[in-house]
């Protein structure tokens, strides 16, 4: 009864604000029929169509098809001309009251630092790493990590279904910001989830021209990338244009640095862990014909990697990927009435996927004298689990953005996602009459969420506000194919829909006032959920039971912060401090057993009570150096007790890091040798206290992840107006040993160099 009554109350609020914004633009409209000049109305129309254009439901095709702790994710409008509807409106400028952290990607992209490099550097984000390129990265955002937490790119998520993070091969020059929603998900990004959205913003090529880059590092690690484009004016009168072009990269490396686990007392060098992945995409685009843009592209990837264990060697176990894909985007802004802009995109791809492990060998430790052969195949991932499983799925997405402007200051969106996937796996040990078939049910899934939100901004911004609601469906079909299993559908069909609400305010209390240019103050809530996923709900046939009525999980996430900023007051130029509280309710976790003997389902266990606080500082000493530094302090322990776990109430959530610190320094200084040139010299440091692998019940327990202290040095100059630039950088420069998650060491001091070119 509680959401029903926060439900209407939301929609009432919409209501009441779309009224007045209808009547900002009725007097506005006014105001303009006064107007004496009418030049100055044409000129508020073309800023008018400008800024009100909307840069997170920006048409993005991505396909990720994943093998193991895998991903590749493919990138759509890379290299696309021209300021689309996704650069139009920066987020920072437009929804400063809700809980979001903007980085700038264009001061990173000569660096050879990764997506999760970048974004483990926010105050409130912790991402972490199993191991080098190509390795699963898990992202933890207030709390809430894997399936609550979602990526998009260009606004459209990148769903690979487990919580990974999978976009790390995408080359970090190929990205203008990225976008950091924190225990919220806005209404306008069409996805459940309730830890929070990066969202990858990509950018355009400036017209007719070509970019790329090379780096290489450590462990033989090489990335390239390229992306060019030339433009056909066919009609300058009215600026119609056709623009064709290719956006491409490659990643390779042998990954094969030194680690040790608690499970031996030596160091051991990872020599079964090759990666590469590459992908490929051209496209062509027209401008001005009738729509403001029209693109069409089509897209090839593909990726290998070998499987490495953090227990034993492993000589022969890979998996592999690849997909083909094409879209279609479509963008207009003042279609058919001024002040509406549309975005749309269809998009469809098709792709493969395998694990083999069918190794007839099996190493207990890490030499290769004590070791099991044998005729048949034991699997070198665990003995007795030899797979070959091939998957072949199929994707169709196809999001929606409209916008419409009441005025500059009132904007209500509409956005959504219409997503259809179809699974069809296939065990190849299986269908020789080897084993049990354990590929998992063939199947397919349509899901809709959409989105209603009402930016409005009073008193010339000193106030803004955002509200909004979101409604989900989820329907899931798996098909009894007739394959030999342990465990048994008890049902083929699920079906979920639900509803979420969300309220954030953003009050300017000082603005420009001598020496203080601004102090402000913000709140916001949000009630959203995460359905479960095709897994979770009919389980694999042989070691998760069908659970068929489990619910979503749900939250009730606040937050609450200040910001100020000072400049041109004693020994600092510039300076920015900002602190937010977050609190949120979870319920109906979904939880699984993985060290059950049985087979057991998914099923809703114990909600979770998640606190804490960020503290970021920013400071320009002078136009030569600035520093900075933000501190996450967070604890998410269980709301009630568990008995059929072991889960008392009150226990710290395992495996989620409770307190950890940024540092960061830059010198950096221009026309230092040549005019146009840039020299930088920084210094980025990490500290990570202990925490608990296991649902902490004493002091005493010796599974913890132990702290760690990294700290990177990096140098890089440029000229011609950074058309061409050079980086070199090393990374854990002391040496020191760090875990991200309980059983393996990441690389330690790694050294990387890289040339970007812009013609």
């Amino acid at each position: 009864m509680k959401h029903l009554f926060a439900y209407k109350l939301t929609t009432l609020v919409l209501v009441i604000l779309a009224i007045a914004s209808v009547a900002a633009r009725a007097q506005e409209t006014l105001n303009d029929a006064n107007a004496e000049s009418a030049e100055e109305i044409t000129n508020f129309d073309d800023i008018f169509a400008e800024e009100t254009s909307t840069n997170e439901s920006a048409p993005a095709e991505q396909s990720a098809a994943k093998s193991g702790s895998s991903g590749v994710t493919v990138l759509d409008e890379m290299g696309i001309e021209g300021e689309g509807i996704n650069e139009a409106a920066p987020v920072d400028k437009k929804t400063k009251a809700e809980s979001v952290k903007v980085m700038d990607a264009t001061e990173l992209q000569g660096s050879s630092a990764t997506i999760a490099d970048a974004t483990n550097r926010s105050s409130g984000v912790k991402i972490r790493q199993s191991g080098g390129m190509g390795s699963e990265s898990k992202i933890n955002i207030r709390g809430m990590e894997g399936k609550n937490v979602k990526v998009l790119v260009d606004g459209v998520p990148v769903d690979n279904g487990n919580g990974n993070f999978s976009v790390n091969d995408i080359p970090i020059d190929k990205i203008d910001r990225i976008e950091i929603y924190k225990s919220y998900v806005p209404e306008r990004f069409a996805t459940d989830g309730m830890g929070g959205v990066i969202n990858i913003v990509t950018h355009d090529l400036p017209k007719s021209s070509i970019t790329g880059s090379y780096s290489f590092g450590s462990f033989n690690t090489h990335k390239a990338s390229l992306d060019a484009k030339y433009v056909w004016v066919t009609d300058s009168a009215k600026s119609r244009a056709i623009a064709t072009g290719i956006s491409a990269y490659y990643n390779y490396s042998d990954n094969d640095y030194e680690f040790t686990t608690p499970y031996m007392d030596t160091v051991v060098t990872r020599d079964h862990d090759r990666y590469y992945s590459y992908n490929v995409l051209p496209f062509v685009s027209f401008e001005k014909y009738f729509f403001d843009k029209a693109t069409l592209g089509v897209i090839y990837n593909a990726m290998d990697k070998e499987i490495q264990s953090n227990s034993h060697r492993i000589e022969e176990a890979n998996s592999n990927a690849q997909s083909y894909g094409v879209n279609l985007s479509l963008e207009k802004a003042n279609l058919f009435v001024k002040g509406l802009s549309a975005a749309l995109l269809f998009s469809y791809a098709f792709g493969k996927e395998a694990v083999i492990d069918t190794s007839h060998t099996y190493y207990y430790g890490w030499d290769k004298e004590n070791v099991r052969e044998a005729n048949t195949a034991f699997g070198e991932i665990s003995m007795g689990g030899a797979s070959h499983i091939e998957r072949e799925n199929q994707t169709i997405v196809a999001p929606w953005n409209f916008d419409y402007a009441f005025t500059q200051n009132h904007i209500l969106t509409w956005s959504g996602l219409y997503r259809y996937e179809s699974q069809d796996p296939e065990d190849k040990r299986a269908a020789k009459g080897q084993t049990l078939n354990s590929a998992g049910f063939p199947g397919h899934s349509n899901s809709v969420v959409t989105g209603l939100s009402l930016e409005n901004n009073f008193w010339n911004e000193r106030i803004q506000n955002v509200a909004g609601v979101k409604g989900y469906y989820y329907s899931i079909k798996a098909d009894d194919d007739g394959e030999k299993r342990i465990q048994q559908l008890t049902d083929d069909y699920a079906e979920n829909k639900d509803f979420g609400y969300s309220e954030n305010f953003r009050v300017k209390l000082i603005d420009d006032l001598s020496v203080v240019e601004q102090f402000a103050v913000k709140g916001g809530y949000q009630h959203s959920l995460r359905f479960p996923t095709r897994e979770e709900i009919f389980g694999d046939g042989m070691y998760v039971q069908c659970s068929p009525n489990l619910k979503p999980e749900k939250s009730d996430n606040f937050t609450a912060g200040a910001e100020l900023d000072m400049r041109q007051i004693p020994l600092l130029l510039k300076l920015h401090l900002e602190f937010n509280w977050f609190y949120m309710l979870m319920e109906d976790r979904i939880y699984w057993n993985n060290y059950a003997s049985v087979p057991r389902p998914y099923y809703n266990s114990v909600g979770t009570k998640t606190t804490g606080f960020e503290i970021d500082a920013a400071v320009d000493v002078n136009e030569y150096i600035s520093l900075s530094y933000n501190l996450t302090r967070q604890e998410a322990e269980s709301r009630e007790a568990d008995l059929a776990y072991g889960i008392a109430k009150g226990l710290t959530v395992p495996n989620i890091p409770t307190l950890y610190m940024n540092f960061g320094a830059e010198f950096h200084v221009g026309d230092l040798i040549y005019r146009d040139d840039f020299f930088k010299l920084y210094w980025l440091a990490n500290y990570t206290d202990e925490y608990y692998y296991s649902w902490k019940v004493s002091k005493r327990q010796d599974r913890t992840i132990p702290s760690s202290f990294t700290q990177d040095l990096g140098v890089e100059y440029s000229i011609l107006a950074n058309m061409l630039s050079w980086n070199f950088e090393v990374r854990n420069f002391m040496d020191v040993r760090v875990y991200d998650k309980y059983g393996e060491s990441k690389p330690g001091r790694a050294f990387a160099t890289k040339v970007k070119f812009t013609l």
